[in-house]
Parts: structure tokens; C-alpha cells; sequence
């Protein structure tokens, strides 16, 4: 790959508006120019600055305004970290960015990337499409396997239950994959700590529900890499934990944050790389067949019922 820097060399190309945005969405992968006024050496001294702010004070340090300035000045230099080949590992990333690893952080940072306030937008969504998805494989009880009905079963006995999570479980048992693909269980008290020393976390991204049972859990962390990116006391409920279920998360991207729900719209033959920010030949990337049926058996009951 291009090793210098976004900023340090005039040759890199600029791309189209259309190749900015990828067929996942994408619309600031691997900025190509620094903030005016900005160089590498100055975003360089803004990260050791956030270094120490956090070795100082730790996560309390996130209050900071100061923080806030200095994570906006340095998101291209963020994406370089992140987009450089071969990738860092999250311990590595952890110690060079910190407070990329607190939610509102992540969530600003993602709303950078792809233009969507997925913290908003995933508040707002789970709950109501959360219960049309449970309408939805309620009211057609026969039509599915075994493992979809034991699970509304089970969400039938809570009585009280989170719609969003209760949605996602359903939706993992349509899609015939394991819960523990995107959901561990843990004790409630369970710390950090504890996650990283005593249980064989995964290397893929799992959200760690606290609790008896992932619809009961009371607390959350998010796990990768055998390490707990995100703390317990960062993650208040579901919808800000939600933030290698392929089929479950492909779902939650078009049908709840809707992501590009329909697929690729851009027309542009060429797209800016994710490795190296040149422009490379664009691939076409199709909804996955099943996600697509899904969405669409959904929204013809529920137009058909509403």
C-alpha cells in the first residue's frame, strides 16, 4: 500500500463524490487530506496529547472538551491507523487511540465514516421494527423450524421484554445461525477483568450480555480480539452495545439503520481503495439473497396488516 499519510503527498487522486461512498455505505473510508492547517506531525502531537490526557485521568478524561476537539482534528489520522495493511491489532489500537474505544467516541467516529447517527438511529428503530419483527414470525407460528418457535416461545414467558433484543434472536434463529456468533453470556458481576482472564473470548467482534439470559441482561460489554473494547459502565443499555453473525448483522445494517438498504447505487466504475485511498476498479457488491427476502416478507405483512 501508499505509506505516506493522508496530506503528505499532492499525487494521491481525488476521488469522485460517488466513489467517496462505497457499496456499504461508506462516505469517508480513507480521507485523503488532513484538517486545514493541519500535518502529520501536528495530528501526531494531538494523539500523544489524548495518550496522556488518558493515562492521566482515564475514561473520566472523555469530558473533556478539549477531547472532543482533538478526536474531530485527528479523524483522517484515525482512519490511517485503522485502514493500514497489514491491520493493528485492537490492544495496539487501544494503546494508540484511546478514547476511540469510549461509545460516544465510536458512535462520532462511525457517524464520520458513514454519515448515519447510528446511536439515534438504533434508539429509535429497535423498539418500533423490533415489534414489527415479533409480529411478524408471531403471527405465522406454523410457518417456521423448531428453533424459530422455541425462541418465541421463550420471549412469550418473559412477558416484559427488550423488542430489539427479542427481534434479533428470532432473526438469528431464521437465519440458522448460533446465538453465540454475536451474543456471549456472562455472570452480572463480571467485570473486565474477569472477561479478559477467566473466559475464552472470541477474536470476532461479540456484544457480552450480564445477566441469566441475553433478554435479561442488565449490563454489556463489547469483546474482540480476546479483549473488552468496550466497559460495562459505557454501554447502559442494548441499543448502545449494539454498536460474525453475517446474515443477522447484514439485517440489522439495511433494515433497522438502513444502510444502504437496497444495495450498491453508485454507478461509478472506480472507488477510492480502503488500503491504499487510490483509485482502484469498483466491486459490485449484491444484497445477500436471504437478508433481501426477509425485508421484504416484513414489509408486505406489515403493509398488509397495517
Amino acid at each position: 500500500m501508499d505509506d505516506s499519510q493522508p496530506g503528505t503527498s499532492s499525487t494521491q487522486p481525488t476521488a469522485s463524490k460517488c466513489a467517496k461512498t462505497d457499496s456499504y455505505g461508506y462516505i469517508n473510508w480513507h480521507p485523503l487530506d488532513l484538517p486545514e492547517g493541519e500535518t502529520p506531525a501536528s495530528a501526531e502531537a494531538k494523539r500523544e496529547e489524548m495518550v496522556n490526557l488518558f493515562s492521566t485521568e482515564g475514561p473520566r478524561a472523555a469530558e473533556r472538551g478539549r477531547v472532543d476537539e482533538l478526536m474531530k482534528m485527528t479523524y483522517a489520522t484515525q482512519r490511517y491507523a485503522i485502514n493500514r495493511s497489514p491491520p493493528p491489532s485492537i490492544v495496539e489500537l487501544k494503546e494508540q487511540w484511546p478514547f476511540l474505544f469510549i461509545s460516544r467516541f465510536m458512535c462520532a467516529h462511525f457517524n464520520t465514516l458513514t454519515g448515519v447517527d447510528v446511536d439515534t438511529r438504533l434508539q429509535d428503530s429497535l423498539d418500533s421494527k423490533g415489534k414489527k419483527v415479533l409480529h411478524f414470525f408471531q403471527s405465522q407460528l406454523p410457518r417456521w423450524t423448531k428453533d424459530v418457535r422455541t425462541v418465541l416461545k421463550d420471549i412469550d414467558r418473559m412477558g416484559n421484554i427488550n423488542h430489539g433484543i427479542a427481534s434479533l434472536l428470532v432473526t438469528i434463529a431464521y437465519f440458522k445461525e448460533k446465538e453465540d456468533s454475536l451474543f456471549l453470556l456472562a455472570d452480572v458481576t463480571t467485570s473486565s477483568a474477569d472477561a479478559e482472564d477467566r473466559l475464552s473470548l472470541p477474536s470476532t467482534p461479540r456484544l457480552m450480555a450480564l445477566g441469566d439470559s441475553v433478554l435479561e441482561a442488565q449490563k454489556w460489554m463489547l469483546v474482540m480480539e480476546g479483549n473488552v473494547l468496550i466497559q460495562p459502565d459505557d454501554l447502559p443499555d442494548f441499543s448502545s452495545a449494539t454498536e460474525e453473525a453475517a446474515s443477522t448483522l447484514e439485517f440489522i445494517q439495511r433494515f433497522f439503520l438502513k444502510i444502504n438498504p437496497d444495495g450498491s447505487k453508485c454507478t461509478s466504475k472506480t472507488q477510492v481503495s480502503r488500503k491504499s485511498g487510490n483509485k482502484v476498479q469498483r466491486k459490485s457488491t449484491g444484497l445477500n439473497p436471504h437478508v433481501a427476502k426477509l425485508i421484504r416478507d416484513i414489509v408486505e405483512f406489515d403493509w398488509q396488516h397495517y
